[in-house]
């Protein structure tokens, strides 16, 4: 798909999907350039055959020097945070740094460009949609700071792709993913409020809401809250188990590479999901035998969350698909990985 003259620049590229898609197309032989924070901790495992630009997304000459004789741009960089205190910084980073990287790009000298933006099933909203399988059709409307963010992020793409000569867009709104390194991990970001009693507590007790619904979960994870901190089975108010989207980011990285090449991506929008949710009410226990560790059920007050991302379009257009399970990523995960208890 790609050819000898591609070079792909990729911000973001010392995160989960930016490493794995550079490893990706680093194994299919093609340059790729990336853009890194001067005191990224991460810098030193970049591959050596990376180029690397050092700079952030608000620094324009970092950024017209990143852009500069590239014919692929994954724009990855972004925070994912969802806290009513963190939206000053979400607004930094996703859209004024998406903004000051369009800016360069349309500064540039002209050449094809094939762009790339990584969004969100927030945009839809991910976990309360009108209607599921949620697909590309339908509305977007975001109802976090950081679902905003993206969909901002989807129209400054448009937008350059519209007043650059020769500029192609894509756009790929990731479900939920995770690496299998970190799929068990007590502490992870993602897995710390999504599958233990303490992490989901905490983060709670961080978001500074006082609505029925956060304070009612609160009150009934601390009644079961404990020094062994088990997983968390959340259930809905009718004692249902909770269900989510969950897709192994190699699984990701491996199909940004046919939405970044090829020729029916361009100008057109993809959901990567995977084929079915699951159930937490499998996953849970799973996760127990994995850790020789226990669960509580927790019923969670509120409309339960039904994300349900149709990755259709993007299997049957780009033959982007799931490899991994959740039960394959926690099989390695705990077959691997000595995870803190």
């Amino acid at each position: 798909m790609a050819s000898d003259r591609s070079r792909v620049l990729i911000t973001g590229i010392t995160g989960r999907v930016g490493s794995h898609l550079a490893a990706e197309l680093l194994a299919r032989e093609v340059a790729v350039r990336g853009l890194v924070m001067p005191d990224d901790p991460l810098r030193a495992k970049v591959d050596s055959a990376v180029e690397v630009v050092e700079g952030s997304l608000d620094d324009s000459a970092a950024l017209m020097s990143a852009v500069s004789d590239v014919s692929h741009i994954v724009h990855l960089a972004a925070v994912i945070l969802y806290q009513l205190h963190q939206d000053n910084l979400i607004w930094q980073v996703n859209v004024e740094g998406t903004r000051n990287l369009m800016q360069a790009i349309q500064q540039r000298p002209p050449s094809p460009l094939r762009l790339l933006f990584a969004s969100s099933d927030q945009v839809y909203p991910g976990p309360f949609p009108q209607y599921t399988p949620t697909d590309e059709n339908h509305p977007l409307e975001p109802t976090t700071a950081y679902g905003v963010s993206k969909l901002i992020g989807e129209e400054l793409t448009r937008h350059t792709a519209r007043v650059v000569p020769n500029c192609r867009f894509t756009i790929v709104r990731f479900c939920h993913n995770q690496t299998w390194q970190e799929i068990l991990d007590p502490h992870g970001f993602f897995a710390e409020r999504q599958f233990y009693v303490k992490g989901r507590l905490s983060w709670l007790l961080d978001s500074g809401r006082t609505d029925f619904v956060t304070t009612e979960s609160i009150r009934r994870l601390q009644a079961v809250d404990s020094d062994d901190n088990p997983l968390l089975l959340g259930l809905t108010d009718a004692g249902q188990p909770l269900t989510m989207d969950i897709m192994d980011t190699r699984d990701i990285a491996v199909g940004l590479v046919p939405a970044l090449f090829k020729p029916e991506a361009s100008n057109n929008a993809y959901n990567f999901a995977p084929e079915q949710p699951v159930s937490q009410a499998e996953v849970i226990p799973y996760m127990g035998k994995a850790l020789s560790k226990r669960w509580v059920e927790v019923r969670l007050p509120g409309a339960p969350a039904r994300s349900n991302l149709s990755g259709a379009k993007a299997l049957r257009e780009l033959g982007v698909g799931a490899r991994y399970s959740v039960f394959d990523m926690i099989d390695e995960a705990s077959r691997v990985c000595r995870v803190p208890r």
